[in-house]
């Protein structure tokens, strides 16, 4: 099985919204489509058969209100850390060791559905994305082999960061195992220590901000 997971429990406060970021509209159609679903229908295009949403202290009604049918779960989480998103997701469905998660950010859009790439992989993928010089994101090292956590572009980092990621339910039973959802709080050190591959994508924007909303409105953001 295939399942797609994702982490909702942003309060979204540099927007200073009303209502969920996630619900954000895209543009360029013809009826209401939130920001979120560009994420959840790339997850469904490479194979998910179930979308898992992790909210954060209470349920965003309009989200949970949004995706109503049996393919979307919500549940909330009770085990604090971005990374624990994972192991809540493994507990709550019991994912299988030959199952597939694939995670991904619900203010976020981009180019190429690197996830079909991905699902043939085994083991943990990063899909790869450029991003500008200031960015605080999880950048590869030049090395390619470990990623530096929520930082801008220095001397030992590159402009590749991951934006998307691919694991098997093994992945994250080992990290469980080892202890690593207690010692870490953020997704990208979970990955370095279990190890990865890579693949690279095309354009992606985090629409967290209202610049970069503005941005997404304005070019051709995918």
């Amino acid at each position: 099985m295939i399942v797609g997971v994702v982490p909702i429990g942003g309060l979204g406060t540099r927007l200073g919204l009303t209502f969920s970021k996630e619900m954000l509209p895209q543009k360029n159609t013809n009826s209401y489509n939130p920001i979120s679903n560009h994420l959840v229908t790339k997850m469904l295009k490479a194979g998910a058969e179930k979308i898992i949403f992790i909210h954060g202290d209470d349920f965003k009604t309009d989200v949970t209100s949004f995706y109503t049918d049996y393919v979307h779960k919500h549940y909330k989480q009770s085990k604090a850390g971005f990374a624990n998103v994972l192991y809540e997701a493994y507990k709550i469905e019991n994912i299988r060791e030959n199952d597939i998660i694939l995670f991904g950010m619900p203010d976020t859009i981009f180019e190429d559905n690197l996830y079909l790439q991905m699902v043939e992989k085994k083991g943990v993928v990063a899909g790869l994305f450029i991003t500008d010089f200031e960015s605080k994101v999880d950048r590869l090292d030049k090395g390619g082999r470990k990623f530096y956590i929520k930082t801008e572009l220095d001397m030992n980092t590159t402009e590749n960061f991951w934006g998307i990621l691919k694991f098997d339910g093994q992945n994250i039973s080992n990290a469980i195992e080892q202890g690593l959802f207690d010692r870490y709080s953020e997704v990208g050190s979970i990955v370095n220590s279990l190890n990865f591959t890579t693949v690279q994508g095309g354009k992606y924007i985090d629409l967290g901000t209202w610049k970069n909303y503005n941005r997404y409105l304005s070019h051709g953001y995918y």
